[in-house]
């Protein structure tokens, strides 16, 4: 009579997973969901065991060799809410402990009170775009900032390749605005600081990351004491991404603090001019003749010198010392305007003859 007492009750502990076939116990083998389709499995389980479903995000992740767009693709063929910065904890945490990335995203959502009720339909608005390509590689919708826009272009012109070319779509924009900061001339010119640059911007990158995944897990009271773990694995992650990215810094004398190269004059408007030409930035070539024309100018020009006239009370003499040095300084600007206008006419007959 115990026996067949105790055959009744592991039985109603158990269901057949609808991938495999094989029947296992529901609270180690199945995840919870919100989905409607699984309402009549027992304790809203998911119809597929773990292992399975394991199995299906590893499929995706060899067909995609990307583990946002399987983590995504998954969620989607079982209809789990796909959140973004849920998804970068997961990650961190995964590599962290060594352990499968889409069980830890599971659980993670499952103990999050905010997404209780959630299901496929309210996943990111940026992820619904991506499963129109089921490719990552398709950009958001955001305008372009013109600003961004040109930062990107200095980058690739400056540095003559694409630093951040395997990177996600998305970070670009933050990349190369942060590195266009570090590109100035000590870095340009020397072969080991530049790389080192490039890695310092990806790895505040990555720690920018971890805080918004924090943010997520720490704005549930009650989700912080289930994930501890996880809140622990990704400040151990932070602190030594910081402390390597101190130490780089430092080594290499990029921070303020340890400048190796603090030049004279870096700072002034003369010195930020010529690093500019020095990069080919022709909009920052200063137009002189534009400068001594406009109005302004020639104004407190001409009350500088009346000024200047009205202290030294010039006598006869002065005055004709002066027109002499005139008439002479006349003579030869005439004299150079002369040989330039003929040099600039034998230039238009020789490109007239060229065709140009």
């Amino acid at each position: 009579m115990a026996k067949a007492s105790t055959i009744k009750k592991a039985s109603t502990n158990t269901i057949k997973c609808t991938c495999c076939g094989d029947e296992k116990v529901i609270e180690r083998n199945y995840y919870k969901s919100n989905s409607m389709i699984y309402k009549g499995l027992p304790d809203g389980r998911i119809g597929v065991c773990k292992e399975c479903i394991l199995s299906i995000y590893d499929y995706y992740l060899k067909k995609n060799e990307n583990a946002r767009l399987a983590t995504y693709l998954t969620c989607r063929k079982l209809d789990i809410v796909y959140i973004e910065n849920v998804y970068t904890a997961a990650l961190n945490e995964s590599t962290n402990k060594g352990t499968p990335l889409f069980g830890i995203y599971v659980k993670n959502i499952n103990s999050l009170n905010q997404y209780s009720n959630f299901t496929f339909d309210e996943s990111d608005d940026f992820y619904h775009k991506a499963e129109l390509k089921e490719n990552l590689n398709e950009k958001s919708s955001e305008p372009i900032n013109l600003n961004d826009k040109r930062n990107e272009e200095d980058v690739l012109r400056i540095l003559g390749y694409d630093p951040f070319e395997s990177e996600n779509p998305d970070d670009k924009k933050y990349l190369y605005n942060r590195l266009i900061d570090f590109l100035d001339e000590s870095t340009l010119e020397d072969s080991f600081k530049l790389p080192t640059v490039i890695e310092i911007v990806k790895s505040f990158n990555q720690i920018d990351k971890i805080n918004s995944a924090l943010a997520v897990i720490t704005s549930d009271i009650k989700a912080v004491a289930n994930n501890v773990g996880g809140v622990k694995s990704l400040m151990d992650a932070k602190d030594k991404m910081l402390r390597a990215v101190l130490a780089l810094a430092k080594d290499n004398g990029i921070s303020v603090n340890h400048n190796n190269n603090k030049s004279k004059g870096a700072g002034t408007l003369s010195g930020i001019i010529k690093q500019l030409q020095e990069k080919g930035f022709t909009e920052s070539d200063i137009n002189l003749f534009d400068i001594e024309t406009i109005g302004g100018i020639k104004q407190v020009a001409e009350i500088s010198n009346e000024s200047i006239l009205k202290q030294l009370m010039f006598d006869e003499n002065d005055y004709t010392e002066m027109i002499k040095e005139q008439r002479t300084l006349i003579e030869e600007f005439r004299s150079k305007c002369e040989k330039l206008e003929e040099e600039l006419r034998l230039l238009k007959i020789r490109n007239a003859q060229q065709g140009m």
